[in-house]
């Protein structure tokens, strides 16, 4: 059963300047380097880069680069032109250097042979044709899922790919010796509160009263859902206290557009304007950067299931390129749809009542649009799940959880989870709520693996959780935790 008070707030963060060019990367074990035939296909060397991160980070946001290594001693950026398969990993001399190549799926080559406009579509994995069709990049064709170069080399001899196997550092795929994914990331178990007073609640403005959600945006101000308190909260990075960016800053909850009803999912987008699901209000308002007031975008302030209306709207993503809006309109188990300026929404996911099924939604919560791959991922709170629906499709495919609704502790089960987000590499992150944990699950992984919180335990050292409701990453993966019931924000740094 939904548990009311439990509500969220969700960051759609920006891993990139240009989210057309935003990509997801794989990475090697350490130890390994990648071998390039050409001169040529190393098109940069960058000194002094601080970490793997930020050296995929560069990489993702141009167009050219592939596949880099990075070697964690030397500080050492490499970036190549080509693909991984047009390569070698090989052993490094240094223990610390490791490999991140594009990850290549089914659903980055979704537009193939698909209308473009070639003045000013762009896309990292296909290219825009004079006749106005998405194609493969120059010297690739289409295997009937992704493009892959004409010449890929593969490896057929049975010596090496019995080699291949009796590696534990690598994977055979049928064709190809590729490194085996394994998941390096390390976080911090303890956690250093960047918001809030453990423990107390009021409305004074170093404090907040069960705070529901974050948002972390590029120079590190936190955004805070201050659920209770009635208000969006702005902490700028190292303050002692927050400013009222929405809602009043004394804490009235009311109707009006000057006023917020238990605020939970929000935006911030590049103009410091902020997108608030207004829940209680069962509506979407736009509260401009520096006005005292919002403007209803969504919802008509009265709950119903017409497709102007909304019902909890507990979340709201959007576009930044088309300035599109996707809510998590919870109780009507649906997510909308709403272009620019419209006075009513389009049903993308769910609809069909509440149900596991795959074409069901059952109190969807938290949800992250991704742009790569055109689909939505969504915190189904009920399912015990979280889920992803391409945008387009009638059903939805399982990426974390129980596909029947079972919940549990264990690392292949969820127990409410409210919030998801994902990183440039695929990787997903879960707020596990009722389990009082945050949960890693690597791209194309049902395993999740515990990085903050303790399973099924509730506390208030900088450990523990009392109901984990959102979490957040900035842009060097350092995770933010919305904890609700200890009235404050947890930031667990990666190491």
């Amino acid at each position: 059963m939904l548990i009311i008070t439990i509500i969220f707030l969700k960051l759609l963060i920006l891993v990139t300047h240009q989210q057309q060019y935003k990509v997801r990367f794989q990475l090697t074990p350490f130890g390994i380097e990648f071998q390039y035939g050409n001169i040529n296909d190393l098109y940069s060397n960058r000194l002094n880069v601080p970490s793997i991160t930020r050296c995929a980070m560069i990489c993702s946001m141009e167009k050219i680069c592939q596949t880099f290594d990075y070697d964690a001693s030397s500080h050492v950026c490499r970036l190549f032109s080509i693909w991984a398969d047009q390569g070698t990993f090989v052993p490094s001399t240094s223990s610390t250097s490791r490999v991140g190549y594009v990850q290549q799926t089914i659903e980055l080559y979704s537009l193939y042979q698909k209308s473009c406009n070639i003045s000013h579509d762009i896309n990292r994995y296909l290219s825009c044709t004079d006749d106005g069709l998405w194609t493969c990049q120059t010297g690739q064709v289409y295997n009937g899922t992704v493009c892959q170069y004409k010449d890929i080399y593969s490896y057929t001899t049975v010596s090496y790919e019995q080699e291949c196997r009796q590696n534990q550092t690598m994977q055979w795929n049928g064709t190809h010796c590729l490194p085996a994914i394994t998941n390096s990331f390390r976080w911090n178990a303890s956690g250093i509160t960047v918001a809030g007073t453990t423990a107390v609640s009021d409305c004074s403005p170093q404090r907040l009263n069960q705070p529901s959600g974050v948002i972390v945006d590029s120079d590190g101000t936190i955004y805070v859902s201050d659920q209770y308190n009635h208000r969006i909260q702005k902490w700028i990075r190292g303050a002692t206290n927050g400013i009222t960016v929405a809602g009043q800053a004394n804490c009235t909850a009311g109707s009006g557009a000057a006023f917020l009803l238990v605020p939970q999912g929000a935006v911030v987008d590049s103009n410091a304007n902020l997108y608030v699901a207004d829940i209680w209000n069962h509506r979407v308002q736009l509260w401009p950067n520096g006005a005292y007031f919002g403007i209803t975008i969504a919802g008509t302030g009265v709950n119903g299931s017409s497709n102007d209306q909304l019902n909890f709207p507990f979340d709201v993503a959007r576009d930044p390129n088309s300035g599109t809006l996707y809510i998590s309109d919870s109780w009507n188990h649906r997510v909308m749809s709403y272009i620019v300026n419209a006075s009513s929404g389009t049903v993308v996911a769910g609809g069909n009542g509440p149900g596991t099924s795959n074409i069901q939604l059952n109190y969807p919560i938290g949800i992250y649009l991704d742009l790569p791959s055109n689909s939505l991922f969504i915190a189904n709170y009920n399912s015990n799940n979280i889920v992803r629906w391409v945008l387009g499709a009638s059903s939805w495919t399982l990426i974390a959880g129980s596909s029947t609704g079972v919940n549990g502790t264990s690392s292949t089960l969820l127990y409410g989870p409210f919030d998801v987000t994902v990183d440039f590499m695929g990787n997903v992150y879960v707020a596990d709520t009722l389990n009082h944990r945050i949960q890693f699950f690597l791209a194309g992984s049902l395993n999740g693996t515990t990085i903050a919180g303790v399973t099924g335990t509730f506390g208030s050292d900088s450990f523990h959780f009392y109901y984990s409701y959102a979490l957040a990453l900035d842009s060097q993966l350092n995770l933010y935790v919305a904890d609700y019931l200890n009235y404050r924000v947890q930031k667990f740094l990666l190491y």
